[in-house]
């Protein structure tokens, strides 16, 4: 009996652990990370396309399709990002019930935007914002330097894997934490401390203090995705133009 006991504590502790880490690393990604799995879990792709990058047709609707994420047509429905959460609240922002001519666009259109107040938390709305907001673009660098980073970040692929706007990282199996980490997220510090090693990722695709780590070789060996070397690619300018960005998105992050 003690055997079997002792059996089922050890293999609740796993679990509560495994919950815990599993808990913390979906924290630590980020609200990016978050609103994109919980605006699928929820069903927002089913009308606004995988990831919210293409909307379907809805017929009777005076304006067309249901409006992409991506691409700058959210700026067509939208006016401010109060407006984005009343529109994952409400189903509907005031000022757009406000307008009959907004209204009448509206009212023969077959499918309806659904309002999530009672079934999504503060948080959760929250974290899908932030993910419209990051597809979207919505909150775009106004200094020259770091906005000339974004659109050479976006170009080579970097967001591909580091997520909009390098807001939300992929999947990455094997690998130390299992994600490929966002550039705004609160752990990117741990892989990059300085200039010097943002630099030497962007170049070499790793860093000295991992390299010559035998734990952290390990993981950076063994890991599905392995960060690209631009060294041969990018000129001195564009890996500056791609830091400004990044020191831009460090000082806007999303995090909560």
């Amino acid at each position: 009996m003690v055997s079997v006991r002792k059996f089922l504590v050890a293999v609740a502790l796993l679990a509560i652990a495994a919950f815990s880490l599993s808990a913390w690393r979906t924290h630590n990604r980020g609200p990016v990370y978050r609103g994109r799995a919980i605006a699928q879990q929820i069903g927002c792709f089913a009308c606004h396309g995988e990831a919210g990058g293409h909307g379907i047709s809805d017929p009777g609707y005076a304006l067309g399709d249901i409006p992409t994420w991506n691409g700058g047509l959210l700026t067509m429905y939208v006016d401010n990002a109060a407006e984005i959460e009343e529109w994952v609240r409400d189903g509907i922002p005031a000022r757009i019930k406000r307008n009959p001519q907004e209204m009448s666009q509206r009212k023969g259109a077959s499918i309806r935007m659904p309002a999530f107040r009672s079934y999504l938390s503060d948080a959760e709305i929250a974290d899908v914002v932030a993910y419209v907001k990051a597809i979207a673009d919505f909150d775009s660098p106004e200094d020259d330097k770091a906005a000339d980073g974004m659109k050479l970040a976006e170009t080579v692929g970097c967001f591909s894997c580091h997520g909009p706007e390098g807001r939300g990282g992929v999947e990455n199996p094997r690998s130390f934490k299992g994600y490929i980490p966002s550039w705004s997220g609160r752990d990117f510090p741990e892989l990059a401390q300085d200039d010097a090693e943002i630099r030497d990722w962007i170049r070499n695709g790793s860093i000295p203090r991992l390299d010559t780590n035998w734990v952290a070789r390990f993981f950076l060996q063994r890991q599905v995705v392995s960060m690209p070397a631009y060294g041969g690619q990018l000129k001195a300018d564009e890996v500056d133009r791609l830091m400004d960005y990044i020191h831009w998105l460090r000082k806007h992050p999303d995090e909560s």
